[in-house]
């Protein structure tokens, strides 16, 4: 026993080990999250976060309704199809193909559909996969200064990532993964800009008192900057002129008799800001409190370290009961603290904020079961999450083995 409580203890170092140089790197106590890293922080409130200011940010939307159910303390426990999305690791536990589709009922009546699959093989020694996310964003009136109810003119977007997923079990304790896709975003007809992007994470697992420990860490969305480019940035450049012998810039020859013109009018492009990618390393660890023939109960916590927010804490657990050899239910309750938003009622300035008490935001919880039949299997789960002073958020997750 205490043999293997040393391997344990020394393989969690190893791994906080690794993932402490970048999270160092980046600055734990303190950072400013401009986002836009060419321009100050214009007097932003420290532990303030910079959301918006990071490209495809819709690569943070969750999917998996049993992890959110936990808080999204999840990466130590992946296990199944929604594995992809909280740590390509987790893949290499599969014993059988799976599918699965997440429906996400978003704030501002946005929807974000993320459909999985994957298989193992090579006798379970490896497990690959594939993945979509669709972001769909519905019309939007275009308001201007001058017309702030509306031109009467709409605008729509979308956003939407497909990749490839491979793990590999590297021994009978360590399972590695890796998740390789493609990223788009388009706004406003013909706005868009494209990037490629990792996830890549690692799970230890053994035992503790004769019951199963996890150690992880995981990365997500490292990856290539996005630059938007389209028509509706396309503008001319006027006549350059020259006056006297002597260039006078893009000043406009037809009211200068004396000016002659050097260089015609010339198609250009505005350039637009480069952004990265929402980053995000995840320290995590996962523990099986009690088990026997009919009950699971686990519990697992996390640290998040996103580049655009700042250090995030995840604490969630699952109980699941298994009422026949064919059919499981379970119950999560989870809570997800991020640092970054007033719980007061008002700022350090004294401006009022308005909406939902705060206080509650990040609280989770949510069920489901699993039906076993013939040898294939079919999970229906569903998640509720509060967002404080957003609207609540609605999953909805149905998974299929074969």
């Amino acid at each position: 026993m205490l043999g293997k409580m040393a391997k344990a203890i020394l393989t969690a170092g190893v791994l906080l080990a690794f993932v402490a140089l970048p999270l160092l790197g980046q600055g734990i106590e303190r950072k400013e999250y401009t986002g836009l890293d060419k321009y100050p922080t214009q007097d932003r409130p420290d532990a303030s976060s910079s959301v918006g200011v990071r490209a495809a940010e819709f690569l943070t939307i969750p999917v998996g309704a049993r992890a959110i159910g936990m808080g999204g303390a999840f990466a130590a426990v992946a296990d199944d199809i929604s594995s992809v999305w909280w740590n390509p690791a987790g893949l290499g536990f599969l014993e059988s193909p799976e599918l699965m589709l997440t429906v996400v009922d978003y704030t501002l009546d946005l929807t974000y559909s993320y459909f999985a699959g994957a298989i193992p093989i090579a006798d379970g020694l490896m497990t690959v996969g594939g993945f979509v996310g669709y972001l769909d964003i519905p019309d939007e009136e275009i308001t201007t200064i001058t017309s702030p109810n509306g031109t009467g003119s709409f605008y729509n977007a979308y956003d939407y990532q497909m990749g490839g997923s491979f793990a590999i079990n590297l021994s009978d304790r360590f399972v590695a993964g890796l998740n390789a896709k493609y990223i788009h975003q388009d706004f406003y007809q013909d706005l868009s800009g494209n990037s490629f992007g990792i996830d890549a994470g690692a799970i230890y697992h053994t035992e503790l008192a004769d019951r199963e420990i996890r150690f992880s860490f995981a990365i997500q969305n490292l990856g290539t900057n996005i630059t938007m480019r389209g028509d509706k940035l396309r503008t001319s450049l006027p006549p350059q002129t020259m006056t006297g012998g002597a260039p006078n810039a893009y000043g406009d020859y037809s009211t200068d008799p004396y000016a002659m013109v050097t260089r015609s009018t010339r198609p250009a492009f505005y350039e637009t800001h480069t952004y990265r990618l929402p980053t995000n390393v995840k320290i995590a660890v996962a523990y099986n409190l009690y088990t026997d023939d009919k009950v699971n109960w686990l519990a697992a916590a996390e640290v998040w370290r996103p580049s655009n927010i700042p250090i995030t804490y995840s604490t969630g657990t699952e109980m699941s009961y298994k009422f026949t050899p064919f059919l499981t239910g379970a119950m999560r309750f989870g809570w997800q603290i991020q640092t970054d938003e007033y719980t007061e009622s008002a700022d350090e300035m004294g401006f009022a904020y308005y909406g939902d008490d705060p206080t509650l935001r990040g609280l989770s919880f949510g069920g489901g079961f699993k039906q076993l039949f013939g040898g294939k299997s079919i999970g229906f789960n569903y998640a509720y999450k509060n967002k404080g002073r957003l609207t609540a958020d609605n999953f909805f997750s149905v998974t299929l083995g074969f």
